[in-house]
């Protein structure tokens, strides 16, 4: 899986005219197999990065497409996310005539942890942390607060489902899950803009949230349901349903075998689910 961006690229006016009005992206696939690219645009707002633009692209193998995003910012940035290191990804700025301007540099977006990636900084400019956030549940209004980890200070409340009672967050897309044990459904966060962008139902009363950062894959445990719904979180799609233990509760993912444990109330028990193949590998005995 591969992680790349712009950086965050400054294209303010000069005499009424911007250096780009469009972005192409050219995307190779030299894969053998078909590969999904899920694409993110934000634009500076002065404050804070305002996401814009959301596709999923599928190419076939040794396919070659462009794609034309538009670009009239101050200052925009790009991130591409793929299922395969075997994807070629360019970009070039355009000017209102079409012509090209400028080329941009894809880089790692591991490299930029702050979650403002690539930024190119002008005088003035501060641009806030987007993954240093703590966020806490309250179940009894149906909102979960924000808090900045830097400065401890409370930045807002953001509206959710009803009686949230589990949280995790995907460090490298900055996506935030909420399960919502009241209305059984499961809240994205953009924590960019800490705004909710999609609700995905899932099994009864869920309560536990994991996240494999590596696969960008959701794990919620559904109490009532006895399962464990698994999310695509490039698509935001239930892709499996696993039968657990009895009213599973907890859960927790290792990423590095990409091996995710549940651990079942009311059978004193824990499951382990090969995060590859949505099977139950184990069941161990633990205490009441």
């Amino acid at each position: 899986m591969a992680f790349l961006t712009t950086g965050l690229i400054e294209n303010t006016e000069v005499c009424g005219v911007r250096p780009s009005s469009t972005l192409t992206v050219r995307i190779s696939n030299v894969d053998p197999a078909s590969t999904t690219i899920r694409v993110n645009g934000f634009y500076w707002n002065g404050i804070s990065k305002q996401e814009y633009v959301l596709d999923l692209l599928t190419l076939a193998p040794g396919e070659v497409s462009n794609y034309d995003y538009y670009a009239k910012f101050d200052a925009f940035e790009f991130w591409f996310i793929t299922n395969t290191d075997s994807v070629e990804i360019s970009a070039w700025g355009k000017d209102a005539a079409g012509d090209r301007t400028v080329v941009h540099n894809m880089l790692p977006l591991e490299l930029f942890p702050t979650g403002m990636e690539g930024i190119a900084r002008t005088p003035g400019m501060t641009i806030p942390s987007s993954v240093k956030r703590t966020y806490v549940l309250n179940s009894s209004s149906n909102t979960i607060s924000v808090i900045d980890g830097e400065t401890n200070s409370f930045i807002g409340n953001v509206i959710v489902g009803s009686g949230p009672f589990g949280v995790g967050v995907n460090p490298t897309t900055n996506r935030i899950y909420v399960a919502n044990f009241g209305s059984n459904n499961v809240s994205v966060i953009d924590g960019n803009s800490n705004t909710v962008i999609t609700t995905i139902t899932v099994g009864t009363s869920p309560v536990g949230v994991g996240v494999n950062p590596t696969t960008n894959r959701i794990y919620v445990t559904n109490r009532g349901g006895h399962n464990v719904s698994v999310i695509d979180g490039f698509t935001h799609v239930v892709i499996a349903t696993i039968p657990a233990g009895a009213s599973p509760e907890g859960v927790n993912v290792n990423p590095a075998t990409n091996r995710i444990y549940i651990s079942n109330h009311g059978s004193t028990n824990v499951s382990v689910i090969n995060g590859s193949t949505h099977t139950i590998i184990a069941s161990i005995a633990v205490g009441g």
